[in-house]
């Protein structure tokens, strides 16, 4: 490194894109933190800014390009590092630009010593080199008191799929898994240290373990044999992962979260099939997606939509549209397709124009915020188990997922709270009372 590591200790961190990359992030900050460096909250105060980036979709791309062509030029004496998804498909562009480090998702676990040791320059290597992937990171456990009362475990990275619209599998590699008893280790270390929920996050949880004959259930049942006072929510699932197991452990409401978020991107048979996922199984999908609702009505369950993939008709969209009416979905996340280079369907004919993908997304997004609202409505007086992850105003998030503030009390950070939602009008969060059984 030039001038020396001693020079570059203060560290800021932005993090674009998906839920992986806000917790990788999460994860260096306490690696950093534990090899000297000082994490600090903006720009002008630090040395280095590193930025996590994504490229799932043109708009994402281009918008970081743009983001990170006003660092440089506003911030000229701090030196930057680009990582991430970009980072692994682009490098020699964004060093040309002017990146200081560019490290792609094949040396992301590297950071700290790059930062500590090394000049300027690309870190990079494709996935066809066994050197370059083969480990994964579950993640460094912080002090809850320090960062965050959620601690998210990676557990497995990368995807053996290949979706026709997907070009993560290009920039993050195929299925790999930590150890199971590294994850149980990490675990236990986070449950110890006081955590009250972990989230296991990966790209492709549910082909944790295929390698050694494990599955995620699997690690599950091991999980929940950790001594202490903690839930685990999943992030994430392929539909191809919803066996009965998974529902039933979701659906208890035990240790294991009442909260799914299933990858669905259409509930159009046709439309899947075209995606290269599983078209003919799109019944028995929403047989068990109506089956859940219909049996545990006050549990999560959000979904991803994807609007405008080639060759979708409006008779197609509709499908989808009536269908995410009738499952009931508490949220969902909804992406105009995005023409990837190096995609199977970047060449597909049927391309949708812009117009009608965001006039399909803005028709989706008013079906969720529909299906949302008398999910939330449903939940009205029920007890919900509240982690507090603010004291002051107390806020936190439910077993299954809502956001929830509480006035006037006060309860310790990272703490248990019985709740009931009184009012459910606020975009960000709904409004809770504190509830006893007395209330009953």
């Amino acid at each position: 490194m030039t001038g020396g590591a001693g020079e570059c200790r203060r560290v800021h961190i932005k993090s674009l894109g998906c839920r992986t990359n806000q917790e990788e992030m999460a994860s260096l900050r306490m690696r950093l933190f534990l090899n000297g460096f000082s994490v600090v909250d903006s720009p002008e105060e630090s040395d280095v800014v590193i930025v996590n980036t994504c490229s799932v979709t043109s708009g994402t791309e281009s918008k970081t390009l743009r983001m990170l062509r006003a660092l440089l030029k506003e911030y000229p004496a701090v030196r930057i590092m680009v990582t991430g998804c970009l980072a692994q498909q682009k490098p020699q562009q964004l060093k040309s630009a002017g990146i200081h480090w560019v490290v792609g998702n094949t040396f992301k676990k590297e950071i700290v010593s790059i930062l500590q040791n090394q000049g300027g320059g690309i870190f990079h290597a494709g996935f066809d080199k066994e050197e370059g992937y083969g480990g994964v990171d579950p993640g460094a456990v912080p002090r809850p008191d320090d960062f965050r009362t959620r601690f998210s475990v990676k557990i497995q990275e990368g995807c053996d799929y290949r979706c026709a619209y997907c070009i993560v599998p290009q920039l993050r590699g195929p299925s790999r898994s930590v150890s199971a008893e590294s994850v149980l280790s990490t675990c236990a270390e986070a449950v110890g240290t006081g955590f009250k929920e972990i989230v296991l996050s990966g790209t492709h949880i549910g082909q944790f373990g295929k390698q050694e004959g494990l599955t995620l259930v699997m690690l599950l049942e091991e999980i929940m044999k950790i001594e202490g006072d903690f839930r685990v929510r999943l992030s994430s699932l392929d539909p191809r992962d919803l066996d009965t197991k998974i529902l039933q452990m979701a659906a208890e409401a035990g240790r294991v979260c009442d909260h799914l978020h299933v990858s669905v991107q259409s509930l159009n048979g046709d439309v899947l099939s075209r995606m290269g996922r599983d078209g003919e199984g799109v019944q028995e999908l929403l047989k068990k997606l109506l089956s859940f609702r219909r049996n545990f009505p006050h549990a999560g369950l959000g979904g991803d939509f994807i609007v405008g993939f080639p060759g979708e008709t409006e008779e197609m969209f509709l499908e989808t549209l009536e269908n995410v009416s009738r499952v009931g979905f508490s949220y969902g996340h909804v992406f105009r397709f995005s023409a990837r280079p190096g995609t199977a369907a970047f060449s597909m004919p049927g391309q949708i124009p812009e117009v009608v993908k965001t006039e399909r997304s803005s028709r989706l997004r008013k079906a969720l915020e529909e299906s949302r609202a008398a999910f939330l409505e449903s939940c009205r007086g029920v007890s919900l188990r509240l982690l507090v992850e603010s004291g002051e105003p107390v806020e936190g998030l439910t077993s299954n997922y809502i956001r929830v503030r509480v006035p006037e009390i006060s309860v310790p950070r990272n703490s248990w709270l019985e709740v009931r939602v009184k009012t459910t009008d606020n975009y960000r969060y709904c409004i809770a009372e504190p509830f006893t059984r007395k209330d009953i």
